[in-house]
């Protein structure tokens, strides 16, 4: 299941619309050099390449959270059931040995 989870994390779902023309024009409009604002739009272009989730990106990870959700949920009660058998054993093999050590002693 993690390998899936890691294999969405690394692949994009759906690429994000950024204008790096329009940003670097409003970078220059207030001041930047043409350098500066060419330099922070392909900053900023890598930023929201590789590091912003879009909502498909997230309701993938959602299918998978839920996924993992009830694989714990299964384990779990498997989990259970396991240490109720062990506790109903113990406790019949406790109360056998009381009973032998009662019949011993009497």
């Amino acid at each position: 299941m993690m390998t899936h989870i890691n294999a969405l994390s690394r692949q994009r779902m759906t690429a994000i619309v950024f204008d790096t023309l329009a940003y670097a024009e409003k970078l220059e409009s207030v001041g930047f050099t043409p350098q500066q604002a060419k330099g922070q739009a392909h900053a900023l272009r890598e930023i929201v390449d590789n590091q912003i989730a879009t909502k498909q990106d997230i309701a993938a990870l959602e299918q998978d959270i839920a996924a993992l959700d009830a694989s714990v949920a299964v384990r779990l009660a498997e989990t259970k059931a396991e240490l109720i058998k062990w506790y109903v054993g113990t406790m019949l093999g406790m109360t056998g040995l009381i009973v032998g050590l009662l019949k011993f002693v009497h």
